[in-house]
């Protein structure tokens, strides 16, 4: 397979679009599973 410019800008960017959506999310899912955590933990000291 010849890899022509258009090719690589083309497999470029979408490393690019997938690494910006990770950094958009990643974060969002990582407090939402820590806020659980902590709400169970609150849950048991209650109790």
């Amino acid at each position: 397979m010849k890899l022509n410019g258009v090719r690589a800008m083309l497999i470029v960017s979408l490393i690019i679009i997938l690494l910006y959506v990770l950094g958009l999310f990643l974060p969002i899912i990582k407090n939402t599973k820590d806020s659980k955590i902590k709400n169970f933990y609150k849950i048991e000291n209650i109790v």
